[in-house]
């Protein structure tokens, strides 16, 4: 269980900049001048806690995001967890980006590399990077997830699997449904591929402007 906890850490770390609700990030930057704003929650029985993700877009092939979340639960991890900032650079646009993450205190951090492949109506999108999870008795790791999206009219279905050298651990299915341009809400479950029983419910919301 510790270790699909440290590995569902290096996932969210990238997913605050992602496209909610998938851990997968895109190739895609912000546009310049633009903004987007996500807010989220996980929760299961007695776990639950709320994210908050804010990008912004510096040129037409960077962008810099922030990123918290807040326990609620469970009481005795109550309270805010170390802030995140994620760099993003588009090498070539739309298909093959890079991003490093890192956090102000002593959590992980993170390189990755972004590739994504639009065949149709799907969207494919597969990380692949190190986290180095500044935790004692942790070596760093590496990581990879893969996510597949179809998008049909305002509604996008996906679902994303996700390990480390060892194994395939974690696994999401989920759907974002753009209520009007530039806004959408989204839900999804995630869980282990070792541990049937340690599922996550997640719902939010996508802002840009």
């Amino acid at each position: 269980m510790k270790s699909l906890f440290i590995l569902y850490l290096c996932i969210m770390a990238c997913s605050l900049f992602g496209a909610r609700p998938f851990g997968t990030d895109d190739a895609g930057t912000v546009t310049p001048s633009g903004f987007e704003l996500e807010l989220g929650s996980d929760l299961w029985e007695d776990y639950a806690v709320l994210e908050l993700g804010f990008k912004h877009g510096l040129t037409d092939r960077m962008d810099i995001g922030v990123g918290v979340g807040y326990t609620i639960l469970p009481e005795d991890t109550n309270g805010f967890g170390n802030a995140e900032v994620c760099l993003k650079f588009a090498l070539v646009p739309d298909l093959f980006a890079a991003s490093f993450t890192g956090s102000l205190g002593d959590m992980p951090y993170s390189l990755n590399a972004i590739v994504t492949r639009n065949i149709g109506p799907a969207e494919v999108d597969v990380n692949v990077g190190y986290e180095a999870t500044g935790m004692e008795g942790f070596e760093g790791m590496v990581f990879y997830t893969l996510a597949v999206i179809y998008n049909t009219g305002n509604l996008a279905l996906g679902a994303e699997a996700g390990g480390d050298e060892d194994d395939i651990q974690t696994w999401l299915a989920g759907a974002r449904y753009t209520i009007l341009p530039g806004f959408a809400v989204d839900g999804g479950i995630t869980g282990g591929f070792q541990d049937e029983d340690d599922l996550t419910a997640t719902i939010g919301i996508h802002f840009e402007f």
